[in-house]
C-alpha cells in the first residue's frame, strides 16, 4: 500500500516505531526489500536519488510504484536528496510521494526561500516534503555532505519547520554519508539529538 512520509510516520510516531529507509538502485534491491519486509510486515521507505533516477530511468520508478501499490505493507516511495526544483518536478511526476529538498549547504534564508517552494508545489498534489538543516558528514557519497559537520541547533530548528511547513526533517547530529574510512571513527552528538526532541 502507497503511502506518504507524513502519513506513515505519523502512525510510527503515535505508535512509537522505527520504519527503515533504504536506497535503492536497482530492482535486485528493491525485490530483496520487499520481501523482506513483506515477511516481517514492517512498514518501509524506498528512498531513490536523483543520480539513481538518471542512470535507471523513469521506467524504474514505474516498476517501484506497482510493487507498492501490491504490497501488503505500507510503502512510501521518497526522493533523497533532491538538489533543484527540476529533481523535485521529476519525482512526483514519477508518482514519488515523498521528496527530500537539501539545501543545507547554502545560507539559512536561501534555504527556507528555496523549501517553500518546494513545500507549495508538492502540497498542492499531496506529496511530502523533507528538507535538512544542518549539514552531514561526506565520506565521497553522491548524496553529498560537507568535510566538516554544521550540527543543527534545535532552536532554528524550531523556526525552520514552523517558516517552511515542512513534513519531516533531517538534522545533522555527526553521521556521515558513505563508506567510513578506516582511521574515521563516527561522533554522534547524542545530547543534541535529546534536546530536539
Amino acid at each position: 500500500m502507497l503511502m506518504t512520509m507524513k502519513e506513515l510516520l505519523k502512525v510510527a510516531n503515535e505508535n512509537e516505531f522505527a520504519v527503515p529507509a533504504f536506497n535503492i538502485c536497482s530492482y535486485d534491491m528493491l525485490k530483496a526489500i520487499m520481501e523482506e519486509v513483506e515477511a516481517n510486515e514492517a512498514p518501509v521507505i524506498l528512498e531513490i536519488h536523483p543520480d539513481e533516477i538518471a542512470y535507471l530511468g523513469d521506467e524504474f520508478i514505474a516498476t517501484v510504484k506497482e510493487y507498492a501499490l501490491r504490497s501488503r505493507v505500507p510503502v512510501v516511495i521518497h526522493m533523497d536528496h533532491g538538489g533543484t526544483i527540476q529533481d523535485v518536478m521529476r519525482a512526483i511526476r514519477n508518482g514519488y510521494t515523498s521528496v527530500m529538498i537539501d539545501a543545507s549547504t547554502v545560507p539559512y534564508e536561501e534555504n527556507v526561500a528555496l523549501t517553500k517552494e518546494v513545500v507549495k508545489l508538492a502540497h498542492k498534489v499531496g506529496v511530502s516534503v523533507e528538507a535538512e538543516l544542518g549539514t552531514i558528514g561526506n565520506n565521497g557519497s553522491a548524496e553529498g555532505g560537507a568535510d566538516s559537520i554544521i550540527y543543527t541547533d534545535p532552536d532554528q530548528a524550531e523556526e525552520f519547520v514552523k517558516e517552511t511547513e515542512i513534513d519531516t526533517l533531517a538534522v545533522a547530529i555527526g553521521t556521515a554519508h558513505g563508506l567510513y574510512p578506516k582511521d574515521k571513527k563516527p561522533e554522534l552528538n547524542i545530547d543534541l539529538l535529546k534536546n530536539a526532541t
